[in-house]
């Protein structure tokens, strides 16, 4: 689906990955692989949705694979979920309600929680069996599940939202890749869903995809945002083991900039237990690479 049937498509074709010779091996579209020598594989079952992995390797630590497809690791996943949680809650100045749509390895809660002014976080995952299996291969999971302020809800988000008005400050969009089903996580249609679930002044933020490989999809996806969204905003950040090293986000908001607000007494607090994001990402990570900025540009006037 795309503006009025032009410009480029809101999905991707999916990488290709797995074990082999003692590494896993994610492959992206055929142009560049990536891989990481194996020291124990440590699970693997097939759920209801999808294959789930957990390896062991010394370098990059325990690692979560979904479809063969990697999600995180434990030397690089800080910045993603710090990236996705904490600039958004820093642009707020009191968000008490916050919504996850995915999130099951709960990297994001860890992170939301760290906002004492936050007072319930409800994440809405499909697939339980991610949540299960991470809990016992990730340290940081017991405390999140165990959090009075936070909800684990294992059902399709499109659906939970559908049922929410005007119920959270924040809503975070922590999934996979727009492939397959997942492809509805990036249109139009559901963008106007969770804006009718946000309060006055609230804040929508999804994962935009790789910077340097995805700059059409990228531009695709944050078209579908500003057919919902007036203010919409792409931010950036390094992750190694992502394809291309580097990965965006997009902020969208009925009557909010980034700009317009900034906690900064929150941001340094939290800052103390973070290892990527800090108060001057507040604005510098939106300063984009100049192709990209072109690439969104072009898809506005399309």
């Amino acid at each position: 689906m795309t503006k009025e049937g032009n410009g480029p498509q809101v999905h991707m074709e999916a990488n290709r990955g797995g074990l082999k010779d003692g590494w896993f091996f994610e492959e992206n579209q055929g142009s560049s692989s990536f891989g990481i020598r194996v020291s124990e594989h440590l699970h693997s079952e097939r759920s209801e949705y999808q294959k789930i992995d957990v390896y062991d390797s010394e370098f990059f630590g325990r690692f979560l694979t979904l479809d063969d497809l990697m999600m995180f690791t434990e030397r690089d996943e800080f910045v993603y979920h710090e990236m996705l949680t904490h600039l958004p809650l820093c642009s707020l100045p009191t968000p008490e309600r916050v919504l996850i749509v995915g999130g099951g390895d709960c990297g994001c809660a860890r992170e939301i929680l760290r906002h004492p002014c936050v007072r319930q976080v409800v994440q809405c995952d499909i697939d339980e069996r991610v949540t299960r299996v991470c809990e016992g291969f990730f340290k940081w999971l017991a405390p999140v599940l165990e959090s009075p302020r936070f909800e684990a809800l294992f059902a399709d988000g499109i659906e939970y939202l559908r049922h929410c008005e005007g119920d959270f400050d924040l809503i975070i969009i922590d999934s996979t890749d727009p492939i397959g089903p997942a492809v509805g996580l990036f249109q139009s249609a559901f963008f106007e869903t969770a804006r009718r679930a946000l309060r006055p002044g609230g804040v929508l933020v999804n994962q935009t995809e790789s910077v340097h490989w995805s700059s059409e999809l990228v531009a695709a996806v944050v078209g579908q945002m500003r057919e919902v969204f007036p203010q919409v905003a792409t931010y950036w950040g390094a992750i190694p083991t992502y394809p291309s090293g580097s990965w965006c986000w997009s902020y969208a908001s009925e009557t909010r900039s980034p700009a317009d607000f900034f906690d900064a007494e929150r941001a340094e607090l939290v800052a103390r237990d973070c290892r990527y994001y800090h108060p001057a990402m507040q604005s510098a990570a939106f300063a984009l690479p100049l192709f990209l900025r072109r690439a969104l540009e072009e898809e506005a006037r399309a």
